[in-house]
């Protein structure tokens, strides 16, 4: 017998920090920001990923990453910025673009995402906090979200409304969705009724897969801070042991021709605050020997299909 083992993994790049902001003064540069570039699978060749940006004020190390087979860690990029002549103090952006080379097809010449940077003049020492990881509680009811530097927390309150961090929030979460701080710098989201979050799958990509930090918000927990941190989106990464549902249905185990059949599914769980779907029908365990036989399950089965698709 020959087999055929078919690998399932989807080849994509991944950069933790989608906004970063730097600070430049009249001397050079006053503080750096950084992000890292992660690869979904290990590659069957090297993958080259070559940086690129415009302003030639800002400066970006390494300017070339190389994953290889044997070592395909996350890298970490990081980067600076200086003013661009010293009467100029205005803020400014600059893109960060990728690209991927490699002889292995399935990561040659995959688009990665780009990087906005704020270059500001500023007396700050670091950078303000941006969105490192979002992540799927294991039964789904919710994601953690952390953040790449301690936070000021809005106001130093554990709860927050969703509505005050985040963009969308009551469609992405549920309406009364609950935001607490676990410390300054990771927050618990518990969904309620209605959530249209869903982990991130690059194949199927949707703004359902992220969660969306409104800018203007948040700071740094240091006194002074004058920057905040830039609107900015991180996929919601699927949960590192998901929980499966428990099915449990109550329903007779016998029933004449011409009753009812109340199936009661209220004891499953594993659903994450969502509502669970069934699939159901009808089998015989006879052959149907005439037509009025063949014509009494089709017209049980059409019945069934309608009450299912009403909801019934």
């Amino acid at each position: 017998m020959t087999c055929q083992v078919i690998e399932d993994d989807v080849a994509f790049a991944t950069v933790s920090g989608k906004t970063l902001t730097v600070g430049a003064g009249v001397d050079g540069p006053t503080f750096s920001d950084g992000y890292s570039i992660t690869l979904s699978a290990p590659p069957t060749a090297d993958v080259v990923v070559t940086l690129g940006c415009a302003d030639p004020y800002v400066y970006v190390f390494p300017r070339q990453l190389v994953f290889s087979p044997d070592d395909w860690e996350p890298n970490l990029v990081a980067v600076n910025a200086s003013l661009r002549n010293a009467s100029d103090t205005r803020s400014r952006m600059a893109t960060l673009t990728h690209s991927l080379s490699s002889e292995d097809a399935f990561f040659d010449g995959l688009a990665v995402s780009d990087v906005e940077i704020a270059v500001e003049f500023s007396a700050d020492s670091v950078p303000p906090p941006k969105l490192e990881l979002v992540r799927f509680l294991d039964g789904g009811n919710g994601v953690d979200v952390r953040f790449d530097s301690p936070t000021n927390m809005v106001d130093g309150a554990w709860d927050v409304d969703c509505a005050t961090l985040f963009e969308y929030a009551e469609p992405a979460f549920g309406p009364g969705a609950a935001c607490q701080w676990r410390n300054s710098s990771a927050l618990r989201v518990t969904f309620t009724a209605g959530a249209a979050l869903i982990p991130f799958d690059y194949t199927n990509a949707t703004d359902l897969n992220s969660v969306w930090l409104k800018g203007g918000v948040l700071q740094t927990d240091l006194a002074g801070a004058t920057l905040f941190a830039a609107a900015q989106y991180a996929e919601a990464q699927t949960p590192l042991h998901p929980v499966a549902p428990a099915i449990s249905i109550t329903a007779p185990e016998s029933v004449g021709v011409c009753d009812g059949v109340v199936l009661d599914a209220r004891g499953a769980t594993g659903g994450g605050s969502r509502e669970l779907t069934y699939n159901w029908g009808v089998l015989t365990n006879w052959d149907a020997e005439t037509e009025a036989d063949l014509t009494s399950v089709a017209s049980l089965e059409a019945k069934l299909a309608a009450a299912d698709a009403a909801g019934v």
